[in-house]
């Protein structure tokens, strides 16, 4: 695909609305980070899932950025970007662990997810492949995320996680537009569709997660488990 690019006061700016629309995600995630971070009756949960924003946000700038100007930063700021990204879903998971936390699944899945981490930031250094990014995604938010949010919710009738949990499948519409390279010019291609749609998703993840939790509704997993 021909890469896009307009010339503004001297600088070369390449697919000039993917660096918008990645930022705007990125101002998104940093206003629900920021709204997470400072509730005033927060929790674990809510914390994790603002690290999760906090870190998007992150992964969305220095995307941008490596889309506007990659003749002046060059690839190594997609690679940060993927990095970061992992970073957040990391977030993610451990937010969605605290559903399970005292039980004797807890321990062994965090260390799971931290090496998961390690792993997936090797792989960006070392093959330099967007597909650790989906890959990571995948695993992370679809394998372990979502089971546990529909868990809490299910279980522990917690209705933060039943509403995170529609937020985590959403995704699923921007991943598939960018898998199909749905796009509707050369302009405004797949990357800046997915980007839009995303910020909706973001926005259901970030009303669920800002929903206080219910009083002693932690979901405790039974050693039969």
């Amino acid at each position: 695909m021909e890469v896009t690019q307009i010339n503004f006061l001297g600088i070369t700016v390449t697919e000039p609305f993917t660096w918008l629309t990645n930022w705007t995600v990125a101002a998104f995630s940093f206003y629900f980070g920021h709204m997470l971070f400072h509730a005033k009756s927060g929790d674990r949960q809510r914390s994790y899932w603002s690290v999760f924003f906090l870190f998007m946000g992150i992964a969305s700038t220095t995307g941008g950025t490596a889309h506007g100007f990659i003749r002046y930063v060059g690839n190594n700021f997609h690679y940060a970007a993927w990095i970061f990204t992992g970073v957040a879903v990391f977030g993610a998971q451990m937010a969605s662990l605290e559903i399970i936390k005292g039980s004797g699944l807890y321990r062994p899945l965090k260390w799971f997810i931290i090496v998961e981490l390690v792993v997936m930031t090797a792989a960006v250094v070392f093959l330099q492949s967007f597909e650790t990014v989906r890959v990571n995604s995948a695993l992370g938010l679809i394998g372990m995320a979502l089971p546990l949010q529909l868990y809490g919710f299910k279980v522990g009738g917690m209705n933060r996680n039943g509403i995170i949990a529609l937020g985590i499948v959403s995704n699923a519409v921007p991943a598939l537009i960018h898998a199909a390279k749905f796009s509707y010019n050369r302009w405004f291609n797949f990357n800046d569709l997915s980007h839009i749609v995303m910020i909706g998703c973001f926005y259901i993840i970030y009303l669920g997660a800002k929903k206080a939790p219910l009083a002693q509704a932690k979901v405790q997993v039974s050693a039969s488990n």
